[in-house]
């Protein structure tokens, strides 16, 4: 048998160089495949394919190299490898994540190099057509360009019957010489408020605010307090949507007191639009409950607790009509460029779905230090906003369709498009998988974060309306009305039940999938995982997977490529829980003699200390290392029936930690 090699990931990896690049990379727009669809937590392109190229067997082609990603997201990974010439499998379980792959990696191969321009030529029209016939719900888009809509919550006192104003985010703009702020001024003869757009060069608007503290109330007519308690009942109850201001475009933004709020709100005309679409599209809207879960779902708290909800009538009447044109026009298309193309366009132009879902919403805040609108499904969970914009997406304000549609068309030139057409991602569950025994030369994948990020809930938000489009031409991605969240692999105390048993649920699933990763890799492949979190749990649930699978973490190294105002050094303190981790059976790395009898955690975190220093890698990088390291040692001497259990697990992690921070104050860990 031969002797099995390390890998040049086992051997180095020049992790400044790639996060540098990878941070690089996360501020460039509508250069990569990223901008064609939503989906979370993504890496970026150039560190997907560092990985995945390290990760390879040097001896062969990338083109004789086979990877498999077995948690395929937003594509990266695959995407990365199949520009790099590999053959990239993946597996996917949330319906929304499995469309986008299909149609990064599969669907575009059946219009090739053509698609960008069929894309600008269709989708030009179809925004066309949405202008025109959304006219009438935008009665100032013609005559004043008016591009937003500031709206805030306001309620009505049940003590006094007066107006209480929620308004919590006053500035609409920030920017040196151009301070402007909305200001509501109580009239206590006429027991109203008047809106006023001011000027002002102070950092703080002066405001007659009825809040109180973060979640009470006092109304400013009659004094009458709320707790929290009172509060939510009182905006479930007794709110509503007040129309503040409005921004104007002419060569610069404009705002405006909305002072006539009438003119400007089309109910309306926005509930007929709604109902003569879903009847020509024969489904009614999306009727998905969100999951009561305060402090991750924050609007149900408040009455919107369905994914309708979330948008006024007029975003989603917009949201509606964008959905019915698509699904009209697919006939048109399959009779112009057959099947195959026709399919092509329309899932690509869904991603102007995603657009008005993420950035059309009542979730959306402005960003008034750039003047811009902030997505509101950003994640992890839904805020809770008292003050979110509305826009008009067919004029050239934030977040039109217009520049969504040349990103899509933009991002759609960078997808690698090989010749060979073999379809390679598959819908199912990485906890057992369908491929043969050493199949793969190398895994790559960025697993969920164990309770970082819950997607099915966020992604329920896009496919909802996704469905109404696409159900006929997909009709076996888009059957249901929701996301599948029995699938989701992600450690959810209110799904699971508890905390203890969400930690169970995440160990053994990834146990379970590392286990199926350990018989479809190759003899001397290895397994490449992305990690980051920062709490106990989230390591230690990992951590007992791999022991349990029957895996020897062979190297690990650490990697920041957050998106902040500067790309991080590798001396930042952010990058202590940040890691990838490469893995083999255990039967190979003991063939390697990469296995040895468990080192003291002293030893390791003096190892880990001398590794640091020889890479110029702070204190903090090496405690995240010995801390690893030492974890995975002390739990191989576990049973099966221990690492089972969180408490006895979670135990031993402390002690490391407590023995680590002795050693190495700058480390530390959130509780959880």
């Amino acid at each position: 048998m031969p002797e099995i090699q390390k890998r040049p990931i086992e051997q180095y990896l020049d992790v400044a160089s790639i996060s540098e690049a990878g941070t690089s990379e996360r501020y460039q727009r509508a250069s990569s495949p990223h901008t064609v669809f939503t989906w979370w937590a993504r890496r970026p392109f150039s560190t997907a394919a560092d990985l995945i190229s390290a990760s390879l067997d040097p001896t062969k082609t990338a083109e004789e190299s086979k990877v498999l990603d077995p948690f395929v997201g937003g594509a990266t990974f695959p995407l990365a490898g199949t520009r790099l010439g590999v053959k990239m499998y993946g597996m996917e379980n949330n319906e929304l994540a499995y469309f986008t792959a299909k149609a990064l990696l599969d669907f575009s191969r059946s219009a090739g190099r053509q698609l960008r321009h069929l894309l600008m030529l269709e989708g030009r029209k179809v925004l066309d057509q949405l202008k025109s016939e959304t006219g009438d719900l935008y009665p100032s888009r013609n005559a004043d360009n008016i591009i937003c809509y500031f709206w805030s919550r306001s309620a009505t006192c049940t003590s006094c019957g007066n107006e209480m104003p929620l308004q919590k985010r006053p500035w609409l703009s920030k920017k040196a010489g151009k301070q402007r702020a909305i200001v509501q001024h109580p009239d206590f003869d006429t027991k109203s408020f008047d809106i006023h757009v001011v000027e002002s060069t102070s950092d703080a608007v002066t405001d007659h605010s009825v809040w109180i503290g973060r979640n009470s109330l006092r109304c400013l007519f009659c004094g009458h307090e709320y707790d929290r308690k009172q509060t939510a009942e009182l905006v479930r109850t007794a709110s509503t949507d007040k129309l503040t201001a409005v921004a104007k475009l002419d060569k610069r933004k404009h705002f405006l007191p909305a002072t006539n709020p009438h003119e400007h709100i089309t109910d309306a005309v926005a509930e007929r639009m709604i109902k003569e679409d879903c009847a020509a599209l024969g489904l009614q809207l999306p009727d998905v409950k969100i999951p009561a879960w305060s402090g991750i779902t924050n609007p149900t708290v408040y009455g919107h607790d369905t994914i309708t909800s979330l948008f006024t009538e007029r975003q989603l009447a917009v949201t509606t009509r964008l959905c019915r044109i698509l699904s009209e026009r697919q006939k048109t298309w399959e009779e112009k460029y057959g099947e195959p193309q026709a399919k092509a366009i329309a899932a690509f132009l869904s991603g102007l779905i995603d657009q008005l879902a993420d950035w059309n919403s009542r979730l959306c805040m402005w960003i008034s230090q750039n003047e811009q609108v902030g997505r509101g499904l950003s994640g992890p969970g839904m805020p809770m906003l008292w003050d979110f914009v509305e826009i008009d997406p067919l004029l050239r304000g934030p977040a039109n369709l217009y520049g969504k549609l040349e990103r899509i068309a933009a991002g759609v030139d960078q997808i690698p498009m090989p010749a060979d057409h073999e379809e390679r991602i598959t819908r199912g569950d990485s906890r057992s998988m369908a491929y043969p025994d050493a199949f793969f030369d190398a895994i790559v994948t960025d697993p969920p974060y164990y309770d970082n990020l819950y997607y099915s809930i966020l992604a329920d938000c896009i496919y909802s309306f996704k469905r109404m489009a696409l159900i006929g031409s997909f009709p076996e991605i888009f059957s249901e009305p929701r996301t599948d969240s029995t699938r989701e692999l992600t450690a959810a105390p209110r799904r699971q039940g508890s905390p203890t048993e969400a930690w169970t649920y995440f160990s053994t699933g990834m146990a379970q999938v590392l286990r199926e990763a350990r018989r479809v890799i190759k003899r001397d492949g290895v397994i490449t995982v992305c990690y980051a979190h920062s709490s106990i749990s989230g390591w230690s649930s990992l951590i007992a997977a791999y022991v349990r699978a029957g895996l020897k973490i062979t190297q690990l190294w650490p990697m920041t490529i957050e998106r902040t105002h500067r790309p991080r050094s590798m001396k930042s303190a952010a990058i202590n829980t940040s890691l990838v981790l490469v893995a083999r059976p255990h039967e190979a790395a003991s063939a390697m003699s990469l296995t040895q009898d468990a080192p003291s955690t002293d030893a390791l975190i003096k190892a880990a200390l001398d590794r640091a220093a020889a890479f110029d890698w702070p204190d903090d990088v090496a405690a995240t290392l010995a801390f690893v390291s030492a974890i995975e040692a002390r739990l191989s001497q576990f049973t099966d029936e221990m690492l089972s259990q969180q408490d006895s697990v979670n135990a031993a992690c402390r002690e490391i930690a407590d023995r680590i921070y002795e050693s190495i104050p700058e480390f530390s860990f959130s509780s959880r």
